[in-house]
């Protein structure tokens, strides 16, 4: 009796096994902030859910990040601007944004405008990570340029004197500046730019584009993606 009740069990595992290590899979690589990387996470896995295919993320350098997309040693890159394909050419957007993103300048000197946006920023010295296409897109022309690995390096910089401006996103930096008792370290208003941010598959799965889009527009749709949002206190 025991015997029969335990092979049906049994089988039902087996099959269930099967199916996860049949279902595809998709690895991303990243170099967002801790809350954007957060929001990424979960708005793919459960995207990806939706359209049969496991998800998995993993964190590398901003720059190399994009080039292991580009070349295909990962599936894909986010979150990041729009219009990212012209200059890596394998990489295909998903048309569908992912999070908006505030890009601020932070400062010392609660004094200094920004009144005229990136061309505010060239009479300063400014620093920003390596790889962030933003800001490297827009400081052409900034009297000094430092570039960093880490957001860290960008706050000591700026703590330390040695420069003016650090670029980063507001709720990350926000937090960060918090974290490092840099009391006297704020973000300048009005911000630099609001984006949406994107994420980008290489062109080998070009066919899940549209269907891991529509999953994010019926997300959006369902409220699934607000409480997703809201949970990481993403705007």
């Amino acid at each position: 009796m025991r015997l029969r009740s335990f092979f049906p069990a049994f089988l039902m595992l087996m099959l269930a096994g099967l199916a996860q290590a049949q279902m595809p899979s998709i690895t991303v690589s990243t170099n967002n902030t801790p809350l954007d990387r957060k929001a990424l996470q979960d708005l793919s896995q459960e995207a990806f859910r939706r359209i049969g295919v496991e998800f998995k993320l993993v964190s590398l350098p901003s720059e190399r990040s994009l080039f292991a997309a580009n070349t295909g040693d990962v599936d894909g890159e986010g979150l990041r601007v729009a219009g990212l394909s012209g200059q890596y050419p394998n990489l295909v957007q998903v048309p569908e944004h992912f999070i908006g993103i505030s890009f601020v300048a932070f400062a010392r000197d609660a004094t200094i405008r920004l009144d005229r946006g990136w061309e505010s920023l060239k009479p300063y010295s400014v620093a920003f990570i390596n790889g962030w296409k933003m800001f490297e897109n827009n400081t052409t022309g900034v009297r000094v340029v430092n570039k960093v690995d880490k957001p860290e390096q960008l706050f000591r910089m700026l703590e330390g004197g040695r420069v003016e401006l650090a670029l980063y996103t507001r709720a990350d930096g926000v937090a960060l500046v918090r974290s490092m008792g840099l009391t006297s370290i704020a973000p300048l208003s009005p911000v630099l730019k609001d984006v949406d941010m994107y994420l980008y598959l290489n062109k080998k799965h070009e066919a899940l584009v549209p269907r891991l889009a529509q999953a994010l527009r019926d997300m959006k749709s369902d409220g699934s993606y607000n409480r997703i949002l809201a949970a990481h206190k993403v705007e």
